[in-house]
């Protein structure tokens, strides 16, 4: 029989934050925050699902998070995963694998200006529209990965105005950077870190130990459509970016 792998998104796929959370009892506290207060949850369905396909197949999460923020989710991923939107790949001992390490440093250390100086102009646009918005350089393991920008007061509207004057100002700056937003979350990502790389490089060096394998890949955002398409097969929920598109298309 062929092992079966799953590479699944984390948050808004596996759980969400509580104010996303549809009106139902039963609530799973999943991930938390650095004080340690429940933040994230998964619902009866969610935790259930997960449940069944860790007794079937061996689950991979594909996640934005880092180090830091992934340590912090209370679910049980014994096979290693993927963070930082593919920049870093966990191997089953908890060590980053080596090779995927010195592949992001080493590209890393050439988007750094980049980034840093889009992190300024977020900050500037921030400014000029009166907007409450908290921007940062997500930096993992030494190596600078990409820029979050949330709106303090979870407010989406916020960011609209930000998320169009940073596209303009990649487009306009011919920028080595792309722009992606998903709710009240603002990504900007050099154009080299792409979870889909990291799914890649993983299931062949899966398919050389195991031969071969069946793939599935889950996500909820458009970003994650490209890692989901490096697999066999796809799943998406309901009511996600990824749904709602499909369904306007």
């Amino acid at each position: 029989m062929l092992k079966k792998f799953l590479f699944a998104d984390l948050d808004d796929t596996l759980f969400q934050s509580r104010r996303k959370c549809p009106p139902c009892d039963g609530l799973v506290p999943v991930a938390y925050l650095k004080d340690g207060s429940a933040h994230s949850f998964a619902t009866p369905a969610q935790d259930n699902l997960l449940a069944l396909f860790q007794c079937e197949m061996t689950v991979i999460p594909v996640t934005a998070r880092n180090a830091d923020a992934f340590q912090r989710v209370r679910l049980d991923f014994p096979h290693g995963g993927i963070m930082d939107y593919g920049g870093i790949i966990i191997t089953p001992d908890g060590r980053p694998d080596a090779h995927w390490l010195e592949r992001s440093a080493a590209r890393g250390a050439h988007s750094f200006a980049a980034l840093d100086a889009m992190l300024h102009q977020i900050a500037a646009h921030a400014a000029a529209n009166g907007a409450a918005v908290r921007a940062r350089l997500i930096n993992d393991f030494d190596i600078p990965l990409y820029l979050c920008a949330k709106s303090r007061e979870g407010d989406e509207r916020a960011l609209d105005a930000i998320e169009a004057a940073v596209r303009r100002d990649c487009g306009e700056g011919g920028l080595p950077l792309r722009v992606h937003r998903n709710g009240n979350n603002l990504a900007v990502l050099p154009d080299w870190l792409d979870k889909r790389h990291a799914v890649e490089y993983m299931i062949e060096c899966l398919r050389r130990e195991h031969g071969e394998i069946i793939t599935i890949g889950m996500g909820d955002s458009l970003s994650d459509i490209a890692f989901m398409s490096a697999c066999d097969y796809a799943l998406v929920p309901r009511a996600s970016q990824i749904a709602t598109r499909l369904e306007a298309a």
